[in-house]
Formats: structure tokens, sequence, C-alpha cells
């Protein structure tokens, strides 16, 4: 990707000139990095000359140590390279996002997670032939959306969801059920957006997925009650399709031992003696579940029951008759615990948009970022002929030299989004329009984002002093060890005596008092 790197190399920052406090070893020392390690010691104060001096000596001390380390080409071992690396990353990541606006959208999936929707949806799939092409065009999402919108018409006009739902029971690739509760990503991205801004009593116009169209009906919004934790014992019935006898044996045998329960006998040694577990399954019966997660019998009498300890009576399901005793109540965790867990799940998704969408939209006036509907609109148009990563897309779309957008004093043209497309199409969609739409929300973030990580020692001189202290820090941490800390503790203040009179001696030090004088505080 030639093309791609130079422009992206092209994006320099430009650099302030600083006062210098002082040159050690040739090299200078910056006002700012002075004040910068200044006011981590807190016991500075520029306004005592005796202390300003004192400082001034173990500052220049500090700098002669990583002088020493540097003419030792320490900063070019491996190792420190490896280390430097990691932490620059680090640091860049928390510089190019924005903490506030990450935590808002993640703020939006947390209080999703409080209530849990209940639904009626129509679903109408592409065909097979259409889905094992894995690319879909607009020629396609037509035809579908217009039976979908027909079926939206007729509940429009008087029928019930219900209604025209079931009149496609014997169609192929339409499907009608009841979803028993909803929650944070069991749709795609556009589509959860869509089911978490209904109302009850609400019905959708046709929502458009990967997969194909959904309409969608809400029946009513639950408080989410948490998860629950309960003892579970099985009284199974002997066959796959028992007998009514066999129901009834299973039946009194399962109250037998719900009478004992009910007697104070202890539930683990009755899961042990009489649950239809295997023998490794019964030591640990006890298993934790939300709504929608488990058996709607078990989950019905699991939360049915009101206070730790309860025991459920007998209730049947296919396997047999159940018996549940409450162990704990969780309710939803509070969003400091999650929110690790929800970046992680949205980060790995197209939720990323919303993760770096105040960050990006930010960059986007600090950097005079300018977008030419028009030149993607004609990106469009060949897409929807062609695949965009297709051979016939990408040769075509490498002619074309329209500015596709600006950031800044440089331009990104329609042939360098192709280029990049073809080399990192980094989505699942297989809409051809929500394909290259992904990607050029890629395109545009990693601009930003390459701009601001250029611009960052310029723009946040904080940035480039704490990478500048980390550098110093862990190349120093090697030749203090080896030259002071691993001998014996009392022979240690002698040895540090010693190495700084010697680099004293080996490094030549011009200190401008005139600069430091103007210090009144830190």
């Amino acid at each position: 990707m030639c093309l791609w790197v130079a422009l992206i190399a092209t994006l320099e920052a430009k650099e302030k000139k600083e006062p210098v406090v002082m040159t050690v070893a040739g090299k200078d020392v910056t006002l700012s990095e002075f004040i910068y390690m200044a006011k981590k010691d807190n016991s500075v104060n520029f306004k005592n000359k005796k202390a300003v001096a004192e400082y001034v000596e173990l500052f220049k001390n500090f700098k002669l140590k990583v002088a020493d380390a540097e003419a030792l080409e320490i900063h070019n071992l491996p190792a420190f390279l490896k280390e430097l690396e990691k932490y620059t990353l680090q640091l860049q990541a928390s510089f190019l996002s924005d903490k506030t606006g990450q935590d808002s959208a993640m703020l939006v999936i947390h209080n999703r997670e409080k209530i849990r929707p209940v639904l009626k949806q129509i679903f109408f799939r592409y065909p097979e032939a259409v889905l094992s092409r894995r690319q879909i065009f607009t020629k396609d999402t037509l035809e579908l959306f217009l039976q979908a919108n027909a079926a939206y018409t007729r509940i429009k006009n008087g029928e019930s969801f219900e209604e025209v739902g079931q009149s496609f029971a014997d169609q192929p690739d339409r499907y009608y059920f009841a979803i028993d509760y909803a929650y944070p990503f069991k749709f795609a991205r556009d589509v959860e957006e869509f089911v978490y801004n209904m109302k009850p009593g609400d019905i959708s116009r046709p929502v458009r997925s990967m997969l194909g169209f959904y309409l969608f009906k809400m029946e009513q919004i639950i408080p989410n009650p948490g998860k629950i934790s309960v003892a579970h014992l099985i009284t199974a019935f002997p066959s796959n399709n028992p007998s009514e006898e066999e129901i009834d044996a299973t039946r009194k045998r399962s109250e037998e031992v719900y009478q004992k329960a009910l007697q104070g006998d202890d539930f683990s040694q009755l899961i042990l003696t009489f649950s239809d577990d295997s023998t490794s399954a019964k030591k640990d019966r006890i298993f934790e579940f939300g709504l929608g997660e488990i058996l709607e019998p078990i989950e019905k009498a699991g939360f049915a029951l009101e206070n730790i300890g309860d025991i459920s009576k007998p209730f049947q399901t296919v396997y047999g008759f159940h018996i549940l005793k409450l162990m704990e109540r969780k309710p939803v965790a509070p969003f400091e615990e999650v929110q690790g867990e929800l970046f992680d799940v949205m980060i790995s998704n197209d939720r990323i948009f919303d993760l770096y969408k105040s960050f990006e939209e930010r960059m986007k006036v600090r950097h005079g970022y300018v977008f030419y509907p028009e030149a993607y609109r004609e990106l469009e148009l060949l897409a929807d002929e062609n695949f965009p990563i297709d051979s016939v897309f990408v040769y075509q779309g490498l002619e074309m030299e329209k500015i596709l957008l600006k950031v800044g004093d440089d331009d990104f043209n329609q042939s360098l989004f192709v280029e990049y497309m073809y080399y990192k199409n980094l989505t699942r969609h297989i809409y051809t329009l929500d394909f290259m739409y992904d990607v050029f929300r890629f395109f545009v973030r990693e601009i930003l984002t390459e701009v601001e990580k250029r611009t960052l020692e310029r723009d946040y001189p904080e940035y480039k002093l704490q990478l500048k202290e980390y550098y110093d820090g862990i190349l120093l941490y090697d030749l203090s060890n080896k030259r002071v800390w691993s001998r014996a503790e009392e022979d240690q203040p002698r040895l540090e005596t010693e190495w700084i009179k010697e680099l004293n001696e080996k490094y030549p030090v011009k200190i401008n008092w005139k600069v430091i004088r103007k210090i009144k505080k830190v």
C-alpha cells in the first residue's frame, strides 16, 4: 500500500522552540520538562534559593545518569525498545480516545441491560442462493423490502400482527415467532437501535439486517431482575417418551423428596441422594441464570421464589420433575463492574464506532475534516454493480481520482480509498453498500487517528513529557541496579557518590540559571 503509506507520512508535526534550563552531555533540557519533573517533587520551593540549588543538583545528576546509559547504548537494546514501544502504545491510546465519550456509549448498553423488551417478529430472510454467494446488492434488498413492506401495509390496514405472521407459516425463508426477552448484543447494532427505541404496542416498519428484514411488535418492556443462583434437584423420566404411568410415578417420587425438603432435610444431601444427575454433576448442582437463559419452566419457578432458602414445588419439563432452592439473587451489576467487559465486546464488533464517535467528531473539527458526498456516491453506484473488493470494482475504482475527503491541507481521493478497502476490508457485512460504508468509517478513523498521533507531541505537552519520563526511567533502571542497587546496602551511598563524581568529570554540563531564577512556583 505504497500510496496510502506515502500520504499518511506527509502528516508531520511541527516543533516549538522552548527555553533551555540546562545542557547535559550535549543534550538540551527544556523548561517544560524541568518544571514537569519538579511538580513530582512537592518539596521544591522555587522561592527558596537553597531549595532550588539542591533540586537543580539532583536533576542534573539524574540527567547525567541518563547520558551515561545512552552512551552505553542501553536505549538500543531489544528489551528496552520492546518495553518502550509497549508503553508508547498504551500512552498513545490514552490520548487517542475520549474517555467520557466511551463511557457514555457503554452506559447506553448498560442501561439497556436494566430492561428486557418482549417482542414478536416476522422475519423475511434472503433466499439461500443470495446468502450463499456472500454478496448482496441493492436489487436483492429492494425485492425483499417490498415483500416485507407489503406485510407491514397489511398490518396498518387492519390485520393483526399475529394473523399476518401466521400467514407466512408455510412459506420458505419466512418466520414468525415470539422473542421472550431481547437484550443487548442479541441483534446487529442497527436492529438493536431500532428495537430499544420502540414503545409497548409499537409496530416497526421493515428493519434491514445482514440476513434479511424484520417486522417487530413490541409487546411489553419489563425490568430486568438480574440473575439468580439455585440448587437444582431433578427426578428424571425413565425414558424420552414417558407413558402416563411413568409420568405419574416420577411425580410421586419427586413429591416424596419435596416433603423431605420441607421437613428440613439438607437440600444438598437430597441432591446427592435422589437427583437423577450423573454422579459428578450432583456435587455442584448450583447454577446461575437470568431471563431467557434457560428452559422457561425452570426460569418461571426460579424467579417465583422470593426469599433466599425458599424451595419450589415440583414442576414438570420434558426431562422430568424439578425442585429448586433459591441460593442467591444478583441484581444487574453496576456499570463500574462491567465497563471493562462492555468495552471488550463493543470494540470487537460494529459498536466500535459508538466508542470512538465522540473522539472522531472532535478530531474532524480539530483537523478541518471535509467530506465530498458526490465522490462517495460515484463509488456507491459502482458498488451496486460490483462488490467493493472484486477485481472489476478495484480496477475501475483505482482510475477514479476525485477528492473524497480532506483533512487539513491533505486530500484523500477515491482511488486511495479503493486501495485501502481492498487491503483492509475490516467488516463482516455482505450487503455491498454496508460493506463499503463500514470500511469507509475505518478509513476516516485511521486517517484522523494518524493525524492526531503525529501531532501529539506538538499539541499535548504532557504526552511528550510523560513519554520522556518513562524513557529516562526504564533507561536508568538496569544501569542503576548494576552500579548501586544490587550492592550491599552499606556500600550504596559511597557507590552513588563515586558514580556522580565520575559522571560530572565525564560529561559537560551547562546550567541556565537565568531561566531557572524566573521560575516562581510549579
